[in-house]
C-alpha cells in the first residue's frame, strides 16, 4: 500500500466517524422541558390582632353603642395553588376560624359612656370563607418575597356575648344573642419564603412553607338581636387586622 492511498483511508475513515458523530447528535431524543411551578396543596393557618368598630343594639327604649379592646381571630385553612400563569400565580382555599373581642366600654348614643360604669361582655365571631388569591411573584433578588391580593366570601356567627353593666343605674347583663349572615373579607400584604432567604436552610419541616403578613378588612351586615327586655334591633359588623400565617405546599 502506497503512501498516497494511506492517507486517502485516513481521510475516509476521520469523514465517517465525523458524520456518525453528527448523526448521532441528530437522533438523540429530546425530552420534555420542565418547566418549574410553585403549585400543590398546601395547609396552614392565619391569626390576627383585630381592630373591631362599634356595634350596638336597642334596650329599654335607648340605643347602646359598644367599644371594644383589641382582639384577636384565628383560624385554618386548605387550598391550591395553580402554579405561575403568566404575571401572577392563582389560588383558592377553605378557611374556618374564631375570633374574640372584649368589650371597653357601654354608651348610650347621644349621651357619651356614662359615669362609673363597669362595662363587661365580648363579641364573638365564628366564620368560614372560600377564599381566592393573586401571587405575584418578583423574581430575581426579591424571589423569597411574593406580594398578594384577594378575599374571600362565607358567613360568620356573631354573637354578642352577656353585654351588660354595673353602676350608672345599670346592674345587669342587657344583651346576650347571637346572629349569622353573609360576610366577606378583602386582603393584601406578602408572603416570605424563609428557606430562600438563606436562614433555617436545614430545618425540612421549612421546606416548601411561606409565612404570610398582610392587612384584612371584613365586613357583615344587619345581625339580628334581641336584648333580654325583647327589645329588637340590627348591628352591622366591620373590623380591621393585622394578620400573620403560615402556608405548607405538598
Amino acid at each position: 500500500m502506497t503512501r498516497l492511498t494511506k492517507i486517502l483511508l485516513a481521510g475516509v475513515a476521520l469523514a465517517a466517524s465525523g458524520s456518525i458523530v453528527r448523526a448521532a447528535d441528530l437522533t438523540e431524543p429530546v425530552g420534555p422541558v420542565v418547566v418549574e411551578t410553585s403549585g400543590g396543596f398546601y395547609l396552614g393557618s392565619v391569626s390576627s390582632l383585630t381592630f373591631l368598630d362599634d356595634t350596638s343594639f336597642d334596650v329599654g327604649g335607648f340605643t347602646v353603642n359598644t367599644d371594644y379592646d383589641v382582639g384577636y381571630y384565628t383560624g385554618v385553612r386548605a387550598g391550591y395553588s395553580f402554579g405561575e400563569m403568566g404575571f401572577v400565580t392563582p389560588r383558592i382555599e377553605l378557611e374556618v376560624g374564631m375570633g374574640n373581642a372584649s368589650v371597653d366600654n357601654h354608651s348610650v348614643r347621644g349621651i357619651g359612656p356614662l359615669p362609673s360604669i363597669d362595662s363587661y361582655g365580648d363579641a364573638r365571631t365564628i366564620q368560614g370563607y372560600v377564599n381566592g388569591y393573586l401571587d405575584i411573584p418578583l423574581g430575581g433578588a426579591l424571589s423569597a418575597i411574593t406580594p398578594y391580593v384577594g378575599g374571600g366570601a362565607g358567613v360568620m356567627n356573631l354573637e354578642l356575648r352577656r353585654q351588660g353593666a354595673v353602676g350608672g343605674g345599670f346592674g345587669a347583663t342587657l344583651m346576650d344573642d347571637d346572629d349569622t349572615r353573609f360576610a366577606y373579607h378583602l386582603d393584601a400584604g406578602v408572603g416570605i419564603n424563609i428557606q430562600e432567604l438563606g436562614l433555617f436552610t436545614n430545618f425540612a419541616l421549612l421546606t416548601n412553607t411561606t409565612f404570610d403578613i398582610g392587612y384584612r378588612f371584613t365586613a357583615a351586615d344587619n345581625f339580628s338581636f334581641t336584648a333580654r327586655d325583647g327589645s329588637r334591633s340590627e348591628t352591622d359588623f366591620r373590623s380591621h387586622a393585622i394578620m400573620v400565617g403560615f402556608r405548607k405546599t405538598f
